[in-house]
């Protein structure tokens, strides 16, 4: 695809810190970036401003190359490009290609440290003492038993999925003394990974998900990741696991998973993301007692913005160049 040696029109609803606004505004030329504060309001921004050749949103509206004559590449500051698909930018009978890049690699940490605060909140059961400190309780001796917890340490990791997230998850089970074991889509016969004890490919997910203590879903969502954790996944699993999820709600069968917690198949899940957002008040997620249920924050950090426009501005460059941007989508893959 020819580039135009500078973007005429990048417009925004991402919110950027005000030292990386002008970050952006200073390798731009005059005039050339526009933020919208409200999605709601780009269908009408993008009518407007037929010359938008870089668009930057986690949502891009559905019509948006109709509204967006002129645009060749779609930032997108999320780890994934579901946004991308829903709209129909990514479907082989789009009616122009475009360039769509993620953000993949910029929530590695704090998804990394989520997931292990969440782990950590299980196994060393701080739902159950935050209550006690609640209702100024001290626990009698049997109660106080009950409190002890288990160790990460010397325990099998699983992670599905070894990309930016999932390997630093990895590297992070190490510092804790686990063993790590991982998935990952193309791994040819006998290949091993210094992050890793064991990497195994897709098609082998039961037999790691049987060994693991722990597993975490760093997946992308694709139609081939649907509903990758079923019931008979949940049931291969060891009934003293926990499984995170991190990745998107769609990889995981949501009343399969609900029936495992119930009935005991695993011992209990840490779920930022489900496959309906919000997660309905009605769910019975929210009051299973070995449940951590958060609101998709687990990318969340006061370093967003610095980070991805660093990951921004580094491929602005490469744009203006003709040279290939990180962490370009592939249509056929989804991510």
């Amino acid at each position: 695809m020819t580039v135009s040696p500078n973007p005429r029109l990048v417009v925004s609803d991402f919110v950027f810190g005000s030292a990386d606004r002008q970050r952006l505004e200073a390798a731009l030329a005059p005039g050339a970036l526009l933020l919208v504060k409200d999605n709601a309001d780009l269908p009408d921004v993008l009518r407007a401003h037929p010359d938008t050749d870089v668009l930057c949103t986690f949502r891009p509206p559905a019509d948006t190359l109709a509204l967006a004559p002129n645009l060749r590449w779609l930032a997108m500051p999320s780890a994934g490009a579901d946004g991308a698909i829903r709209a129909g930018l990514l479907a082989a009978e789009a009616e122009r290609p475009l360039l769509v890049t993620t953000a993949n690699g910029v929530h590695a940490v704090p998804i990394t440290e989520f997931v292990y605060g969440a782990l950590l909140m299980l196994v060393r059961r701080w739902p159950d003492i935050l209550t006690l400190q609640s209702e100024r309780t001290w626990p009698d001796h049997q109660g106080w038993l009950r409190l002890g917890g288990r160790e990460l340490y010397g325990s099998t990791l699983g992670v599905v999925g070894l990309g930016a997230i999932g390997r630093q998850i990895a590297r992070i089970g190490r510092a804790f003394g686990m063993r790590v074991v991982a998935t990952r889509r193309t791994v040819t016969p006998g290949a091993t990974d210094p992050d890793l004890d064991a990497l195994y490919p897709t098609d082998t997910l039961r037999a790691l998900l049987a060994e693991s203590d722990f597993v975490v879903l760093a997946v992308p969502a694709t139609t081939t990741t649907r509903h990758l954790i079923g019931a008979d996944e949940l049931g291969a699993m060891k009934p003293t696991a926990m499984l995170v999820n991190i990745a998107r709600g769609s990889v995981i069968d949501q009343p399969a998973l609900i029936a495992a917690l119930q009935n005991g198949t695993i011992s209990g899940a840490a779920l930022d993301v489900f496959e309906q957002e919000p997660l309905p008040a009605d769910s019975p997620l929210w009051t299973l007692p070995n449940v951590l249920v958060s609101p998709h924050i687990s990318g969340s950090t006061n370093r967003y913005s610095h980070r991805f426009t660093d990951l921004l501005l580094d491929n602005l460059t490469r744009y203006r160049a003709g040279q290939p941007l990180i962490n370009l989508v592939d249509s056929a893959r989804g991510y």
